[in-house]
């Protein structure tokens, strides 16, 4: 019953949390980066002027928000194609 080999540690422990905290950060910027594409395309379609009146009623962000958003998606967006994988494009968030 007394397994050696699968007994926990503070370093085991310490290792699991490092890693759910580096996939958390992944998930965090993956989902960022798409709220601000769709916030893109969204400003694109709604009428000039109407911008931030949608953005009040309908996801609840300022404008400050949005466009730091979307720059987000601007500058990372083409470059990050699936924050959840282990390609060069994401190894560098953890």
């Amino acid at each position: 019953m007394d397994n050696p080999a699968s007994e926990r540690t503070p370093l085991v422990i310490a290792a699991e949390i490092n890693m759910i905290t580096c996939q958390t950060k992944k998930i965090l910027l993956t989902s960022a980066i798409e709220i601000g594409r769709r916030l893109l395309e969204a400003k694109d379609l709604v009428k000039h002027g109407e911008w931030g009146k949608w953005l009040a009623e309908s996801v609840s962000y300022s404008q400050k928000t949005a466009e730091r958003l979307i720059k987000l998606y601007q500058e990372y967006g083409p470059n990050f194609s699936d924050g959840l994988d282990t390609s060069k494009s994401t190894s560098r968030v953890c």
